[in-house]
């Protein structure tokens, strides 16, 4: 092990199946889009979804237009080192690894509390505590995780064609059937009355997962056209799906209703799919909905452990972490590290008796916050790269207006998201607090590192990023 190099056969469909994946989208609908429409603006969600699109796009715009200059583009890690230097790039690094860690410990509590469900509901009698559900997903992701890229792709698209399949069927039944206050939507009828910033902040976390597809580079063809193709069609294809899906769910309950489902939005959505699309279309949409969760761990598993790998590779984790498996040609050590870190943080979870809704409302809070927070810096290094290398991008549309306008787009979000934490993490301010203020240190942690890393070991520090 170590002679071979990461291989893959990723094409435009296999990167927007992975990025569509890390949003699970059926997961999503039983859950972000709810909240957004109960804490946002009610009707003018689809509205909020596709101003949202516009910021998204003008961020991949600038990002793909800086990874064609790139040696190594590889997601905020290579992106913020290339732009704001090598210190602001690792503590970068160790924040996107600790956001990802963070969504996927969470989503495996959250698997649990589904599987405990779905037992619960279906096998009357039976008691299986989540964590039993939760370590029994895990032996499966991260199995599958040790292999090739194209393993885990083949996965993730059969179940995530199924959970759109559920989700439009859906649609169409509530479309057709017009609701119980027909099809139109006053787009202004809450305004005022909800948070413009909370609404912001769930539809970009729902339109999140194509600036991830950058560590997928190396195992995909022809990466120059592939991956920008697939960024725009992410960002696309998913405002489309939850604007028209948004719509849907506010025709379904009639604006009042739904926004007052977000007390309970999974069980609400499950009896709206029973309602419009028939009992066995929402019995397989519960057990779809634990298949959603497992596409997505896998995704965030595979990115996670892209991330361990190139940090092993420049020599900043153990360098036996950035090895190539011989005969998979996939980041195998990196990946069984972050299967043996999020199988402990479970263990760590159960051995203590901690809440696991609390748990899983404080990780995924925090993870979020966390790559939205990268997003704006990766904007912003967009920005300070082109300064840099003036004439090397001659659009200024590409190298300037539109990664500017990303950052203002980012900055407000990035606010907002700080002022409601306590909301994004569970209702508790000073948990909330002081989960922010970890995440800052880890951060202030990789520059220190960083800085040591200068005076006493230069050659890794030179490596930082694998931009020279």
């Amino acid at each position: 092990m170590g002679s071979a190099h990461l291989e893959g056969h990723l094409g435009t469909g296999g990167l927007v199946l992975t990025a569509l994946a890390l949003n699970a989208p059926l997961a999503m609908m039983a859950g972000y889009i709810p909240f957004e429409i109960g804490l946002g603006l009610g009707a003018a969600t689809p509205l909020v979804l596709v101003l949202v699109m516009a910021l998204m796009l003008v961020f991949a715009v600038g990002v793909l237009a800086m990874a064609r200059h790139m040696n190594q583009p590889g997601a905020f890690y290579t992106y913020i080192t290339a732009g704001l230097g090598r210190s602001a790039g690792l503590g970068a690094g160790m924040c996107a690894l600790i956001g990802y860690i963070l969504l996927a410990g969470g989503s495996y509590v959250f698997t649990g509390i589904l599987i405990q469900k779905l037992v619960a509901a279906y096998l009357p009698g039976t008691r299986l505590d989540w964590w039993v559900g939760a370590l029994g997903m895990w032996v499966l992701v991260t199995a599958i995780s040790l292999f090739n890229i194209d393993v885990s792709t083949k996965v993730l698209g059969v179940f995530l064609c199924v959970e759109v399949a559920i989700v439009m069927l859906w649609n169409l039944r509530v479309f057709l059937d017009g609701g119980p206050e027909g099809r139109g939507l006053d787009v202004t009828a809450q305004l005022g009355t909800g948070s413009v910033g909370m609404a912001f902040l769930f539809s970009v976390a729902s339109l999140a997962g194509f600036e991830s597809l950058q560590v997928f580079r190396t195992e995909t063809r022809d990466p120059l056209r592939t991956i920008p193709r697939a960024s725009y069609l992410t960002v696309a294809l998913l405002a489309a799906f939850y604007a028209l899906s948004s719509w849907a769910y506010l025709v379904a309950f009639g604006t009042d209703a739904a926004i007052a489902s977000a007390a309970d939005p999974a069980g609400g959505f499950t009896a709206s799919l029973a309602r419009y699309a028939g009992k066995t279309v929402a019995d397989l949409a519960v057990v779809i909905m634990v298949t959603s969760a497992l596409a997505s761990l896998l995704a965030m598993q595979n990115i996670s452990a892209r991330y361990v790998f190139a940090l092993g590779r420049d020599g900043v984790l153990p360098s036996w972490l950035g090895k190539v498996n011989d005969r998979f040609h996939a980041p195998t050590r990196a990946a069984g590290a972050i299967g043996t870190i999020l199988g402990a943080f479970t263990l760590v979870v159960t051995a203590l008796r901690i809440d696991p809704v609390l748990t899983y409302l404080a990780t995924s809070g925090l993870g979020l916050w966390t790559l939205i927070t990268l997003m704006g810096g990766t904007a912003l290094s967009v920005v300070t790269f082109f300064r840099r290398n003036t004439g090397l991008e001659p659009s200024v549309w590409k190298a300037l207006v539109a990664p500017g306008f990303a950052v203002l787009g980012f900055a407000y979000v990035i606010t907002q998201a700080t002022l409601n934490k306590n909301v994004m993490m569970g209702g508790d301010a000073t948990l909330a607090t002081i989960s922010i203020g970890l995440v800052v240190v880890t951060f202030l942690g990789g520059l220190v590192y960083a800085r040591w890393m200068r005076a006493r070991r230069h050659d890794v520090w030179l490596r930082i990023g694998n931009q020279d």
